[in-house]
């Protein structure tokens, strides 16, 4: 696969992770039900962050320095948003989202390792 997809894929949905774990957490408001909720989404908003960064680095090393930038400012919240939003609620696409960022980031993770 190209890699500006696999770019483009593990980036949009490691940002859409971030965000869906951001807005269950800011959902869960109250103290009892915050402290219940934020284990497990905290946990996966941390994690795709970590796969934001490390799809960043991916771009850097890869791409023109303004292509991973401009995909940072605009298309991945833009996906995000317009996008993956409406697919799944906050709460289910916190979790898939960084499954499915993590899962895109094996090809890098393992080209980076041979």
């Amino acid at each position: 696969m190209e890699p500006i997809y696999l770019f483009t894929i593990a980036g949009a949905l490691s940002m859409a992770g971030a965000l869906s774990a951001r807005q269950v957490m800011q959902d869960a408001l109250s103290g009892a039900e915050q402290s219940q909720v934020a284990k497990r989404y905290l946990l996966a908003g941390n994690l795709a962050v970590i796969g934001l960064v490390v799809a960043m680095i991916y771009g850097w090393q890869s791409f023109v320095w303004w292509i991973p930038a401009a995909f940072l400012i605009v298309t991945f919240p833009a996906l995000y948003y317009v996008f993956l939003n409406r697919l799944l609620t906050a709460k289910g696409g916190a979790l898939i989202y960084t499954a499915g960022a993590w899962v895109a980031l094996v090809p890098y993770i393992t080209a980076w390792f041979d």
